[in-house]
């Protein structure tokens, strides 16, 4: 096996990030990465198999610990007894929402390939996969504090689907468009807003009051 010069992984990383920002995951050449790189294709497939593979050696690490955090919150939330979840509900997502924010912005880069880059991937269903989870521990959260709001039909499960997608979609317009993080801070804040207050209408029962600040 042919020795493999030190640094050359890490600058076919570097060199490959910037192409696939520049020209998305399907038009990126692996030409232009090795020749960028100073390296060969050869060393790239040696190095990655393909494609495929140097684009997920890029973005991975860092999506799959966003999952794994995401998953551990939401099983940390869900295992409080009903009427702490009632109590916490809107710091636990608060909380939630600015740790978020927090990982977005220490690996922007890698989120903006994998929102606006990663077509022809399978991390093209990054956000179908996060609001995928969100929808499984909502049911769990709404049918814990006793709402009535899915068996009365208020909420639908289409509905729901199509709520947390919205949301998560608008999380990451802060990257789509490229935004700082002091605009992040108040978007994000507004967006929040906007979505609580029509949470609170859909668990509202006979006025009753089930998110408590």
């Amino acid at each position: 096996m042919a020795k493999q010069i030190e640094g050359v992984y890490e600058k076919v990383l570097e060199c490959a990030k910037a192409e696939f920002l520049e020209k998305g995951f399907q038009e990126a050449s692996l030409r232009t990465i090795a020749r960028n790189a100073g390296t060969s294709t050869g060393s790239i497939y040696t190095r990655f198999s393909d494609k495929n593979g140097l684009f997920s050696a890029i973005v991975s690490p860092v999506e799959e610990e966003l999952k794994a955090w995401f998953l551990a919150e939401q099983e940390s939330f869900d295992r409080l007894p009903s009427n702490q979840k009632k109590e916490k509900a809107l710091k636990s997502s608060a909380h939630r929402i600015n740790a978020f924010t927090d990982r977005i912005y220490r690996h922007f880069d890698i989120f903006k390939l994998l929102l606006t880059c990663s077509e022809g991937t399978p991390y093209a269903d990054f956000l179908h996969e996060l609001v995928e989870m969100d929808v499984a521990y909502t049911v769990r959260f709404i049918e814990s504090i006793g709402s009535d709001a899915l068996s009365s039909g208020r909420l639908t499960d289409k509905l729901l689907h199509i709520l947390s997608s919205a949301f998560f979609s608008g999380i990451f317009e802060i990257v789509v468009h490229d935004m700082t993080r002091e605009e992040a801070d108040i978007y994000i804040t507004q967006l929040w807003r906007f979505f609580l207050s029509g949470w609170e209408s859909i668990l509202t029962r006979n006025n009753e009051v089930l998110l408590k600040p």
